[in-house]
């Protein structure tokens, strides 16, 4: 049973981690075309990856939890824009 199970989902996943490199991969080129207007972007998107939200909390733990969540939301996006980006590339090839 699991061989039936791995057979069908490995296409599934290999097409998900095509579109994500390619989308990744062209999301890089776009940001490298016009550095001026990127790194200011890019400057912005790191502060609020290292500041601390506002509604944390008063511990150590609920201030980590927080940034933790901020990270995860922000992976989440980076990932279903580059996923988006890429299926450009791969749809109906």
């Amino acid at each position: 049973m699991a061989d039936e199970f791995d057979r069908r989902m490995m296409p599934d996943l290999f097409q998900t981690t095509l579109s994500v490199s390619l989308g990744a991969a062209y999301k890089s080129l776009e940001m490298l075309r016009s550095p001026a207007d990127t790194l200011p972007k890019v400057v912005d998107e790191m502060k609020t990856l290292l500041t601390v939200p506002e509604n944390a909390g008063e511990g150590v733990q609920e201030k980590l939890q927080a940034m933790a969540g901020v990270w995860l939301t922000k992976g989440t996006m980076i990932v279903a824009e580059c996923k988006s980006a890429g299926e450009k590339f791969t749809e109906g090839g």
